[in-house]
């Protein structure tokens, strides 16, 4: 038998950035920009991390500008973990990078359930 990805992997929001002095730079940023009249918290942004189950490790972290982005992200990742077996989660989107992107391409196969043909 197969094992689900969401077996293994889980996905959650966080705050945006890699680290806190990024973070930092993006809260005094976002608070700038509302100052001046803008949206502040789109630039403060979330990030949607995928994390290994057995030691919690960071495998995945895709930036968003906002929380409406974030949860669009989010809710695909989370469909694909329901969806597709181990293997195939890693291939599309774990392995998927370019220059230190990730850039999951839409899957081709027609009988795809998950997000990746959307």
């Amino acid at each position: 038998m197969t094992d689900m990805a969401a077996e293994h992997y889980s996905v959650a929001l966080e705050e945006g950035g890699d680290d806190p002095l990024e973070r930092a730079f993006r809260f005094v940023g976002g608070v700038l920009t509302q100052v001046l009249g803008g949206a502040g918290a789109d630039v403060v942004g979330v990030s949607v991390v995928v994390r290994r189950r057995t030691d919690d490790a960071e495998v995945l972290r895709i930036d968003a500008v906002n929380q409406e982005d974030g949860d669009q992200i989010l809710q695909a990742i989370q469909k694909d973990l329901q969806t597709y077996p181990a293997e195939d989660f890693v291939s599309y989107w774990l392995n998927q990078t370019k220059h230190g992107r990730h850039v999951a391409e839409p899957d081709s196969r027609p009988d795809s359930e998950g997000t990746r043909s959307e």
